[in-house]
């Protein structure tokens, strides 16, 4: 299969934070998230996490940062 990227969120049930991210490959490929306290906590608890694809990108990695930075412009800076 042809590497295309993505955009994902990430949620923690237990402590009902989310990660948003990006990752050109599939959405199979094993990735986590480039945040090492976010995969260590991942795989301390992986029962705790869901993974949602938001968006897909075929067309080149640079194109994706825009889409990952679309994604992270609509969160509120009171959120943070």
């Amino acid at each position: 299969m042809e590497k295309y990227g993505f955009v994902y969120i990430w949620f923690d049930k237990k402590h009902q934070r989310f990660y948003l991210g990006c990752h050109w490959g599939t959405e199979d490929d094993g990735y986590i998230c480039s945040s090492r306290w976010m995969r260590q906590s991942y795989k301390r608890r992986p029962d705790d996490f869901r993974r949602r694809t938001i968006s897909r990108v075929y067309s080149s990695r640079a194109d994706l940062l825009v889409e990952e930075g679309k994604w992270l412009g609509l969160i509120d800076d009171g959120d943070i």
